[in-house]
């Protein structure tokens, strides 16, 4: 039962659409890979390099998941709800990638003398035109996306998904009430990604 139960914890259902790709590059090209590339004193060199590795990684899943589907269709069969996949992330990938986001969280609130090293890096990314607060933000927003908490909506698109078979071929489509819960998801995830009001393609 307990390996059953780690086994459905890694099982993540996730929308998986250009926004979420933006977010990624943005996060590894010019917060991740940086900070690896350049230790300082009273940095965790270790975190930073594995969590680098674990983001890519988790991109890594993103991507097959999207190449092995399966498709999902409205109830009408006439639209696709294109990146709604089912991916499978240990949650040790997940995990140090929360490690690496409250280490970076809390040298955005700590005065330099606290945070050393990494408070300068952040320091030298504003002064390059990024913010730091922005790209921080960006990573919690990826892992929010990547871990989102399950309710009722996820439930019933994970158990459809997970009934057309793995990798197997088969097309879904959805439901009326799949349908539902998909807009609910969809207005959830625009709010999460892009800290907007949701597209009107996402409204009742």
């Amino acid at each position: 039962m307990e390996q059953e139960h780690q086994q459905r914890t890694s099982v993540r259902l996730v929308v998986v659409d250009p926004e979420l790709d933006a977010q990624c590059e943005r996060v590894e090209q010019h917060l991740l890979t940086p900070l690896v590339g350049a230790p300082r004193d009273g940095c965790d060199h270790a975190l930073f390099a594995g969590g680098l590795a674990a983001f890519r990684r988790v991109r890594a899943a993103l991507a097959e998941a999207v190449a092995r589907g399966p498709r999902v269709w409205t109830p009408n069969g006439r639209w696709e709800h294109e990146g709604l996949r089912v991916v499978r992330l240990p949650t040790e990938e997940t995990d140090l990638l929360y490690a690496l986001l409250r280490e970076l969280s809390g040298a955005l609130v700590a005065s330099p003398q606290q945070s050393g090293g990494v408070a300068a890096f952040l320091s030298d990314v504003s002064a390059e035109g990024e913010s730091a607060a922005g790209l921080v933000g960006a990573l919690a927003r990826v892992l929010s996306m990547v871990d989102l908490t399950p309710d009722a909506d996820t439930d019933v698109l994970l158990a459809a998904l997970e009934a057309a078979g793995d990798g197997t071929g088969d097309d879904v489509r959805l439901s009326y009430a799949q349908e539902e819960a998909w807009q609910r998801l969809a207005h959830r995830v625009t709010m999460l990604l892009t800290e907007s009001a949701p597209l009107h393609r996402f409204l009742y």
